[in-house]
């Protein structure tokens, strides 16, 4: 357990980590999506539909799955980075800009 100078000096560390633009910078290469670089709401709202993982969060993830995966002998099969076509994020876009003229 930490004590609460450790805790303290952590928490200081996260204050400057959170200060830093490259830190926050959104990974996600949907750069269509509406919710790009709205990090918060993104994950708020994968939270809200159960559907899948933020992009962002899915090699933390995938690197723990293959961690346990190995201990059981199991193997992990990368799927398809983004189930929805850019087409679609494009067409939305697109009747964006038709209802806001």
């Amino acid at each position: 357990m930490k004590t609460k100078e450790e805790y303290y000096d952590l928490i200081m560390k996260n204050r400057e980590l959170a200060s830093d633009p490259q830190v926050l910078k959104c990974t996600c290469p949907n750069t269509l999506c509406d919710w790009h670089g709205k990090c918060g709401e993104c994950v708020a709202l994968h939270r809200y539909h159960c559907d899948h993982l933020p992009f962002c969060l899915q090699p933390i993830i995938n690197e723990k799955i293959k961690s346990l995966a190995g201990v059981v002998e199991k193997s992990v099969v990368k799927k398809d980075d983004d189930p929805i076509p850019m087409e679609y994020r494009q067409y939305v876009k697109d009747r964006n800009k038709q209802n806001d003229q």
